[in-house]
């Protein structure tokens, strides 16, 4: 294998001090006589980088901005961990104020390493680092509980042979969204008799619903017993 490589270097350093392309040629004829290559794989050998070439483009070169990551990575935190786009627009700023107020210590190297690094240097280095994942709060159901408990509601069996039984529901008349101020539809519905009123409200507040409830039963023989259980 050793003596190969060797071979190898030298017809390399042969074939690229050639003056024309017969000289060329008859160094790849050689070379495919002498190893067995094909005549493709033997033009990639002889145009391929030199061992020492590789060895050399191989070496660790060594990292910029090093001094400016632990800088880098406070700033991140305090900003709550944004994208690379983000930060650095604000990188340099936000790293003088924490600095101001005594938070992170900035010495001149590395706050001229602040000032130079590049958008896509940042989020190489970025990418590297986890961010990390918000805990999931679940929701206290006891309050919901304890208002259940609370109010006075009763509900009322679909089998009820008593009239007085309301199915009351509200219709919104919100073009398509929920947000804003919007007219509703007040029904109220007898599950006995079939016996059913409906009134427009403006708005949901508790105190023109209990109003137009109200209203439902006035003047009427109508007799609240509760609500179906739906």
């Amino acid at each position: 294998m050793q003596s190969r490589r060797e071979y190898l270097s030298t017809m390399r350093t042969r074939y690229r001090q050639a003056r024309s392309r017969s000289e060329k040629s008859q160094i790849l004829d050689e070379l495919q006589e002498t190893l067995g290559y094909a005549r493709k794989y033997a033009i990639a050998a002889m145009n391929a980088k030199s061992e020492q070439a590789r060895r050399r483009q191989s070496r660790t070169r060594p990292l910029r901005y090093q001094a400016a990551m632990p800088v880098i990575q406070m700033v991140w935190e305090a900003l709550d961990y944004p994208c690379a786009e983000r930060l650095y627009p604000v990188l340099v700023r936000t790293a003088e104020q924490l600095a101001r107020h005594g938070e992170i210590r900035l010495t001149p190297e590395v706050l001229d390493e602040l000032r130079h690094i590049s958008r896509a240097t940042l989020a190489r280095r970025m990418a590297k680092w986890d961010r990390p994942k918000a805990k999931h709060v679940q929701a206290d159901k006891r309050p919901v509980a304890r208002l259940r408990s609370e109010i006075p509601v009763e509900r009322c069996d679909w089998d009820e042979a008593r009239p007085g039984a309301l199915e009351i529901d509200l219709v919104e008349h919100n073009g398509g969204s929920s947000t804003g101020h919007y007219a509703y539809t007040l029904s109220v519905v007898d599950i006995v008799t079939g016996y059913s009123r409906r009134l427009a409200v403006l708005g949901r507040g508790q105190g023109r619903h209990c109003k137009g409830t109200g209203a439902h039963s006035d003047g009427v023989a109508l007799c609240s017993l509760g609500n179906p259980q739906r």
